[in-house]
């Protein structure tokens, strides 16, 4: 099934993860994938990608972006959509945490995570909206967290507060941006086998997550791709303003 045959999506924090995972996805059912990310893994996420794609006639290409760079935003999307626009989707992986107790995170700890977390998503989608906008069409998946929804124990209360205000961002922008046929969605995971997430648990932990999950494992990359490709197609043309729960039923993180 090729859903995304002729249409480019951006994806920042290809570099690894869910976001690489997504390139692949995106890619195996047609679409052409600029994987965006600061870490140089984005090239190699790029050739996976089109090897992911061959079949399809997907593909991926590679582009720099960092996030904490306001004006570096506008131009790296500026360049992506000149070189290869129309753009269809925007999907913003970029995202990460830290694992600390309340009465140790210091102001510029939370600074810190709302702008990686939050202004990341903020930057990219107002770099895109306008284009989108134009054309009357175009597709946003942010990710949040199923800390975002109630609370982490494995990471700090700014990493949870971040990710409740991307869904509250998103929420915003669905019922902005609704009239001119842009749909605007979130994904809050659960806990995520990503390599990050494995190397932050102990063994204990992990076994936990998966005791306190109904679905009896915890999720992976490409559980959170398959539901990328969903709010990314036209099977979702009718979904906006959502907060999309990948979690097997655990709302702990």
């Amino acid at each position: 099934m090729n859903r995304f045959t002729g249409r480019t999506v951006i994806l920042t924090g290809a570099g690894g993860g869910i976001g690489r995972a997504s390139c692949l996805r995106l890619a195996s059912e047609g679409a052409k994938v600029v994987c965006m990310d600061i870490a140089d893994t984005r090239e190699e996420t790029a050739r996976l990608t089109t090897e992911s794609g061959n079949e399809a006639g997907g593909s991926g290409v590679h582009a720099p972006i960092d996030i904490t760079d306001p004006e570096g935003v506008k131009e790296a999307m500026a360049a992506v959509i000149s070189e290869h626009g129309p753009i269809d989707a925007l999907v913003n992986c970029i995202g990460g945490g830290q694992p600390l107790p309340s009465l140790e995170i210091s102001e510029s700890d939370f600074e810190s995570m709302f702008e990686f977390n939050v202004k990341s998503v903020y930057r990219c989608c107002w770099a895109v909206l306008p284009h989108m906008a134009e054309r009357k069409t175009g597709k946003i998946i942010n990710f949040s967290s199923v800390a975002g929804r109630s609370a982490s124990v494995l990471q700090g209360a700014h990493y949870s507060s971040s990710k409740a205000a991307v869904i509250g961002l998103t929420r915003h922008l669905a019922r902005e941006f609704g009239p001119s046929g842009i749909n605007v969605n979130v994904i809050a995971p659960g806990v995520t086998g990503t390599a990050r997430i494995v190397a932050q648990m102990t063994p204990d932990q992990e076994a936990r997550a998966i005791a306190a999950t109904p679905l009896g494992r915890i999720g992976s990359p490409s559980d959170m791709a398959g539901v990328v490709a969903f709010l990314a197609s036209d099977d979702a043309r009718h979904v906006t303003g959502a907060t999309i729960d990948v979690n097997g039923g655990c709302f702990l993180a």
